[in-house]
């Protein structure tokens, strides 16, 4: 499964806005990344317009403050990269046919740990903004639910009827698997906590194949 990270996605969204100038689009994406290795706080007006190759002037000719240029850089993250993550995985899901349920958990909460760990100060980062902004909170969940309400199910009713997968109602059986890796990626992202992703993931998948296997 494919797994292009934040960081990538948002480079090309900001060269494809058009409203910005070429030392703008720079600032925005030197502060995505300072942010992401050094926190707001810690980030100096210096460490962006060195890390853009502009001028100190230059960071705050179009935004005034540090948080004016926050929003800046995270309102591409809510309306353009975010979506295009989810619709990579969507797509990455929906390709591929599962001969077991474990065929296809592995590899799909492999790919999201993995996602979680190689982008996990931007997570925060986006994080921390939805708490206090309800229209961002909508605009973070919306992807993520059509992935989980479109794409998922679709998997998991096709393994019911290859009996592959105990006969259970799909929203249930989907919160299930949604505990275990939202769980770990929770530890991950907002307690920094560190983990062999791979033990992880091969004790959570016979957990979960034993739980959801059918009967014989």
């Amino acid at each position: 499964m494919a797994s292009t990270s934040i960081e990538s996605f948002y480079s090309e969204d900001i060269d494809s806005t058009t409203d910005l100038p070429q030392k703008q689009k720079q600032v925005l994406k030197a502060c995505l990344e300072l942010f992401a290795a050094k926190g707001f706080e810690a980030t100096t007006t210096a460490d962006i317009a060195d890390k853009a190759g502009v001028s100190q002037g230059t960071v705050y000719k179009r935004f005034k403050t540090k948080e004016q240029l926050l929003q800046a850089v995270v309102h591409p993250l809510f309306s353009k990269t975010i979506p295009r993550a989810a619709q990579e995985f969507a797509d990455d899901i929906s390709r591929f046919e599962y001969s077991s349920l474990a065929d296809f958990l592995k590899p799909t909460l492999k790919n999201r740990l993995k996602f979680a760990t190689e982008n996990k100060q931007i997570l925060k980062i986006l994080f921390m903004q939805a708490v206090n902004d309800p229209q961002l909170l909508a605009e973070l969940i919306a992807p993520v639910k059509d992935v989980l309400t479109t794409t998922i199910p679709k998997v998991i009713d096709n393994l019911k009827q290859q009996h592959l997968l105990v006969d259970w109602e799909t929203g249930r059986i989907l919160e299930y698997v949604l505990s275990i890796g939202a769980g770990f990626g929770a530890q991950m992202i907002l307690f920094d906590r560190q983990f062999d992703i791979d033990q992880v993931i091969d004790q959570a998948v016979e957990f979960l194949v034993k739980g959801l296997s059918p009967e014989k």
